[in-house]
């Protein structure tokens, strides 16, 4: 009954952590070619404390332009406008606003399933980790603000940013999937091993307990 239970333990243990793998808001894919045109997913996981989700706000970074949302039904969908520190102008006229935010309204995604929100955009020029504020309300009045960025430490506490990280090399198209280098790299690689850790321990778990009985 001992081994029982310890392996009990170390079965919960591995399935808590698994699960926290991908417990925060992402952007899928989240690797980009800089000043390309991308399509992504913002990826909700889950609600406020078991409260369902019935609001969400992807706010725009700097620089970030040609922001088409996709249609999510049963989901309203907004664009909110915000004024251009410096006008631009073009042949057509003169662009005084920018897109600032989408926001997804009067939808009910239970804490129990997750929500793909699709955002198609041009990426700036720069090379690195591009943040993205992602705001979740539930229908309990709580908000999950999904902001905190990695300290110099590269530590993130709290509710982390959504990151898309922007490399210059062709081999990666937009909007799909490809390896990333740095940080996001390291975390799917230990994402990986933590989940292929996980099913070794409940394979080998599930045979101790078979042994046991």
């Amino acid at each position: 009954m001992k081994f029982l239970a310890v392996a009990t333990a170390v079965v919960s243990t591995l399935l808590l952590a698994t699960s926290n793998v991908e417990a925060h808001v992402t952007a899928n894919p989240s690797v980009g070619v800089s000043g390309a045109y991308f399509q992504t997913n913002f990826r909700v996981p889950h609600g406020c404390d078991g409260n369902a989700t019935d609001l969400v706000i992807v706010e725009i970074p700097k620089n970030v332009t040609s922001v088409k949302p996709r249609a999510t039904y049963p989901w309203n969908t907004t664009i909110n406008m915000v004024p251009l520190a410096v006008p631009i102008v073009t042949p057509s006229g003169t662009v005084n606003t920018t897109v600032g935010s989408i926001t997804w309204s009067n939808g009910n995604l239970a804490d129990t399933m997750y929500e793909d929100f699709g955002l198609q955009f041009k990426l700036p020029q720069m090379i690195g980790p591009l943040y993205w504020s992602v705001y979740q309300h539930c229908v309990n009045g709580a908000w999950n603000n999904w902001t905190n960025i990695p300290d110099a430490k590269g530590a993130t506490a709290g509710f982390p940013a959504a990151v898309i990280n922007i490399s210059n090399t062709t081999t990666a198209a937009p909007g799909t999937a490809s390896p990333s280098t740095g940080g996001d790299n390291k975390s799917a690689a230990v994402a990986s091993q933590i989940v292929g850790l996980g099913q070794v321990a409940l394979v080998g778990a599930g045979a101790l307990m078979l042994a046991m009985l």
